[in-house]
């Protein structure tokens, strides 16, 4: 019986002579399209964890200048932040490309390159997915993450020891507050109230569609 274990393509024998048809050439391509799926995964990790990892050095590296604290030596900078201040570092981030993006909305009867066509359609997802379920951001809440993000090297193998909570911007809307207030809608002449699905008014007011 033919051995169909998979094999790295490099390591089966005769692969330079296999005939188009033959179980070799199946083999062949089954190993391949194994290794495909492997680089794939690790790629998609690798930009997974580098993706948190600039989000993070941004955190580490804007905390105190946000609050004026970038020039006060470690032991008296700010030990801990309120819910509060730290939405309100969410929002700074989701604003950290904000004067590129101004630029490029304001090419009139200009077209954008896919490079930039895509940038705004990726700072347009981030934020609307930021104030419709929140971010993972450090958690500066907690004193202990802020002592660890302090004294963290940027090294994403060690991005584990920084502790990442979900949070929205200082600016996204309660969702009882936009159900409240979206919840029902008045149509036709007569003014007569539809009441909506909870998901229909969430999408009413960001614009995202929630499946």
């Amino acid at each position: 019986m033919p051995n169909n274990k998979r094999k790295r393509v490099s390591k089966i024998k005769g692969r330079e002579k296999a005939h188009p048809y033959s179980r070799k050439a199946r083999q062949i391509s089954r190993a391949m399209h194994k290794e495909s799926q492997i680089a794939k995964t690790k790629s998609d990790r690798l930009s997974g964890a580098m993706s948190k990892g600039q989000k993070v050095v941004w955190f580490r590296d804007n905390m105190d200048s946000m609050l004026g604290d970038g020039e006060l030596e470690d032991d008296k900078k700010k030990k801990v932040w309120t819910k509060n201040e730290l939405r309100e570092l969410v929002s700074s981030y989701l604003k950290r490309n904000q004067d590129e993006v101004d630029e490029l909305e304001e090419k009139e009867g200009k077209a954008l390159t896919p490079k930039e066509a895509l940038f705004l359609q990726v700072m347009e997802t981030e934020t609307k997915e930021a104030r419709l379920a929140g971010i993972e951001v450090p958690d500066l809440t907690n004193g202990a993450v802020v002592k660890a993000l302090r004294a963290w090297d940027g090294d994403v193998n060690s991005i584990t020891t920084i502790k990442l909570i979900t949070c929205k911007p200082l600016d996204a809307p309660s969702a009882d507050a936009t159900i409240e207030k979206s919840g029902k809608q008045k149509t036709g002449s007569e003014g007569v109230e539809a009441t909506v699905s909870e998901d229909q008014a969430i999408a009413n007011l960001t614009g995202m569609i929630v499946g």
